[in-house]
Order: C-alpha cells, then sequence, then structure tokens
C-alpha cells in the first residue's frame, strides 16, 4: 500500500492555518481610471498540496439572534440578530470535519472575504508576524481569541456599516483578544478601513485616503502614526504601553506618536520578493531588486503615515507613486505578477466600490493561480446564488510519496504525489487547479493557456457582463483547454 503523507494534516491538527504568503492591495478611487476604490488579495498557502476552496452566497438569517458561534480555535459569539446574507470564500468541510481544525462542528470554516446585504465588504486573513517581545507583554489568546479567518463571518453577519465593522472587531479584540497576527480591509461606498493586530489586544486601523495606494505581502504596512488623529485613526488604548514594557518601541511617547510596524512587526526577509515586484510594477520600472530584504527599503517607501516629512500630522498617505491611473484590468495583472502569483494561490478576489446602490459593488473572484486563471464579476448584493462548480464540494486531495500506476495525479514541489478527488471535474477551484498542474510541465500549454485567458478576461472587463453568464463561458473555455492539454 502507498504510505500516506501526514505532515500536512499533523499541522492542520494542531495549528491555526494561517495565509501564509497572501499579498494585499488598495487603491483609493482617486487612484483608479474611473474614480472607484479597488481592494482585495491572493490568498496563498505555504505549500502546493491543493486545498479546496468554495464561494457561495450565505442566505440571510443562516445565523439567528442569541445563536453562540463557536469557532476552530476557541473564539465564541453570541449573535446580535439575524444575520445578513454576504458571499463568502471558504474551505471545504464536504467530508464532514473541518479541513482546518479536524473539529465537527457545523459552521462553515475560513471564511476569507465577502460584502454582505448592507454594503460591507470584508476580507481577512492577510497573516502578519509579530514581535516576540511583544507578544511575550501582549500574548495571543490561542485558546478564545478570534482567528483571522473567524472575522468576517461575525462582522459580515453583525455590521450594517464599514464604521460599525471597525468598531465590533476593536471591541472583540478588547474583549476577546486575537489568536493570531493580520491585517484586515473593512469598507463600504462611504469609507475603508485598514486594521492590524500583532499582539493579543492591541490593534491599529487607519481610514484609507482616496489618493492612496498601498499593499500588504504579510508585512506591516502601518508606519509612524499620530494617535491623536482620532478621525483617521481607532487604536487600543495600551499600544504605545505595550511596545514600551516590551522594549520595542519606536516613536514619540509624550506626543502619542508611534512607528507601529517598526514596534510591532516581524516579517522575515522571504515576504520582501513580494515587495520588491509589486512596487516595481506599479513604478512601471524596477526600483528593488529581486531579492529585496527589509534592509534594503526605507519603510517609509511603502508604509501608511499621517506625519508628514516636517512633522505635521496630515491625511493617511504612503509614498507609492503608480506610473498611472489603475484600471482593474491593472489590479489583475498586478496580482498576476511572479512571485505574488505563483501554484500555491487558492484564490484571489478583488473589490470595486464605486457608490451605495446595490449594483455599485463589484466582486471579481478567481481561483487557483491567476496566472492560469480568470476573473468572474459578480455584484454581491444582488447575486443570490452563483456558477455551480464554484460551490461544488469535493474530497481533500489524496497525499502519496510515490506516484501511482495508474489514475491522475500530480507533482508536488516539495516532493510526493497528489491525486485528484474523485470528482474533480465537477469543482472550479480543481478544474482552475489542473490548468496550472499543466501549464507547470508543459511550456507550450502554458502559453496557450494564459493566451486563452488574458483574451477572455479583456473580453470580460470590455464588455460589462456580470455574474453566471460569464462564469459559464470561462468553464467552457478551461474545458476546452483541458480537453486540448489534459493528459
Amino acid at each position: 500500500m502507498l504510505k500516506k503523507l501526514i505532515t500536512l494534516f499533523l499541522v492542520m491538527i494542531f495549528l491555526p492555518i494561517g495565509a501564509s504568503a497572501c499579498t494585499a492591495i488598495y487603491a483609493g478611487s482617486g487612484m483608479t481610471a474611473d474614480g472607484s476604490t479597488i481592494f482585495g488579495r491572493v490568498e496563498d498557502y505555504f505549500s502546493d498540496e491543493g486545498w479546496p476552496k468554495l464561494f457561495d452566497v450565505v442566505p440571510e438569517g443562516v445565523h439567528q439572534a442569541g445563536e453562540v458561534y463557536t469557532g476552530c480555535f476557541g473564539f465564541t459569539w453570541t449573535f446580535t440578530h439575524d444575520s445578513y446574507g454576504y458571499t463568502a470564500f471558504c474551505d471545504n468541510n464536504s467530508l464532514g470535519v473541518c479541513p482546518d481544525c479536524q473539529g465537527t462542528h457545523a459552521h462553515t470554516p475560513y471564511q476569507a472575504a465577502g460584502t454582505n446585504s448592507r454594503g460591507v465588504t470584508v476580507t481577512a486573513t492577510e497573516t502578519l508576524c509579530a514581535n516576540e517581545a511583544v507578544t511575550a507583554v501582549d500574548p495571543f489568546h490561542n485558546s478564545t481569541g478570534i482567528e483571522e479567518a473567524e472575522i468576517p463571518t461575525i462582522l459580515l453577519s453583525e455590521a450594517s456599516t464599514a464604521r460599525e465593522a471597525v468598531m465590533l472587531l476593536a471591541s472583540i479584540f478588547a474583549a476577546d483578544g486575537a489568536n493570531a497576527g493580520s491585517g484586515v480591509f473593512v469598507g463600504d461606498a462611504d469609507e475603508v478601513w485598514y486594521i492590524e493586530s500583532m499582539s493579543g489586544r492591541q490593534y491599529i486601523a487607519v481610514r484609507l485616503n482616496a489618493d492612496m495606494v498601498f499593499i500588504c505581502p504579510n508585512i506591516s504596512a502601518i508606519g509612524l502614526i499620530d494617535l491623536n488623529d482620532t478621525e483617521n485613526v481607532i487604536a487600543s488604548d495600551r499600544l504605545i504601553e505595550t511596545a514600551l514594557e516590551a522594549g520595542t518601541f519606536v516613536g514619540d511617547a509624550a506626543a502619542r506618536r508611534i512607528d507601529y510596524a517598526a514596534s510591532y512587526d516581524k516579517a522575515p526577509d522571504s515576504t520582501y520578493h513580494r515587495l520588491a515586484a509589486g512596487l516595481n510594477f506599479l513604478a512601471g520600472k524596477r526600483l528593488y531588486p529581486a531579492e529585496l530584504t527589509q534592509d534594503g527599503i526605507d519603510g517609509n517607501a511603502f508604509r501608511i503615515s499621517n506625519v508628514d516629512a516636517e512633522g505635521r500630522t496630515v491625511a493617511p498617505y504612503t509614498n507609492i507613486l503608480p506610473e498611472k491611473q489603475l484600471s482593474i484590468r491593472d489590479v489583475m495583472a498586478f496580482v498576476q505578477q511572479t512571485p505574488i502569483s505563483s501554484s500555491r494561490n487558492l484564490e484571489t478576489h478583488l473589490f470595486q466600490i464605486a457608490d451605495s446602490s446595490k449594483t455599485g459593488t463589484v466582486e471579481w473572484v478567481s481561483m487557483a493561480d491567476p496566472r492560469t486563471s480568470v476573473f468572474i464579476p459578480y455584484l454581491p448584493m444582488e447575486t443570490e446564488e452563483v456558477f455551480a462548480p464554484f460551490h461544488t464540494a469535493t474530497g481533500m486531495p489524496d497525499l502519496v510519496e510515490e506516484k501511482p500506476s495508474e489514475g491522475l495525479c500530480y507533482a508536488m514541489e516539495n516532493g510526493g504525489w497528489g491525486i485528484y478527488p474523485e470528482n474533480w471535474k465537477d469543482s472550479w477551484y480543481w478544474v482552475f487547479t489542473r490548468l496550472e498542474h499543466i501549464a507547470r510541465g508543459d511550456e507550450k500549454a502554458a502559453a496557450a493557456i494564459r493566451e486563452a485567458m488574458d483574451e477572455l478576461q479583456n473580453e470580460i472587463c470590455a464588455s460589462g457582463l456580470i455574474g453566471n453568464a460569464v462564469a459559464e463561458k470561462a468553464w467552457n473555455t478551461a474545458m476546452n483547454l483541458l480537453n486540448e492539454f489534459g493528459k
């Protein structure tokens, strides 16, 4: 009998599954070609074994007022009203066991992003690495704190405005703490906030300026902040005091100014190659080497601040200056850049908010590696049902050490083989993952797949068509490519 690889499953049993190499982007309405606000991210995993994702609509009232939600790692929440409906990406629990914690509790696991019926949009699971000295003073609450993937579930169910969602999350951090470090976007047609939490109960939220672009590749995006700017900043009461006690504080405590990243962040050098790729793409030229490390770039070049070069408190800004106004197609091209795009990508979501109407928010959704996939636009506040392959559940892949003598399988980057689940051809995730597997081993097929997907994406963006009809056309394109290049 073939020996199963168990390393992945041991990780799943004993640790929260963080999105380990995600890259987020924000472009304010003053920086886009059509005046919309665009933000979203690539959700990544630590390896390419295969981790099926589902995209679906969660109906109104799935959670009832007074119902107690039990999360993967100990966090609980009592719903204050019947939950709002919302779209959501989530992990696949079709086997009746949560793939993230191995539990059999009823909640949908690892909801990463979505928009609710009130126009509130949340994208979470941008994992951040905390300075150990800070977490020694203010430890993460591993048995009771909210895990990053539970944040969309609670905020989208409960909040009717972005401001309400920010305050709700702040109250949860204060009462229950965080399970691990993360960055979260919360937005609606009126405002977008970005929140970072890198210790148990300390957090900082910044209201994002329309004339701002920033990216976050698992590196804190918040730099020098004047906490007195209460119009644009919401922060925990002991943010400065915790860093002072840890001996990591950078800033001016008397003036209530903190360089948050310098005080709290500990991103590894391995994340900076995605920062370099993103900054170079936006600038339209090579500003930074591919092998960039944190010592090779000043944080002022890319982080959010509300303190200018003269020391004055100003509206939040960054020093990232794109070469042009960004279209949604440009942002898609951004996430398709290597190494932002990779074989480890699970899904990518981009939100485009134009106004407060039911059609004013477009959610662009993709699965697997964006280089061999396509973004489908949905109107999340009007969509009642998405194209079936998006939410068709499958089993997890069977992981083995030796190549099977028969059946369809794929080689994994770190050794071993993955066997596709039985009904993989019914799943959007697996079909587009299969295209990536084909492209990885066949240059001719890779060129043809990418050309077909680029042509289709340009057509979708130009047509203005929305929803399931677009998804069906993309599905048929994928099937034709599988028939041509699949083996």
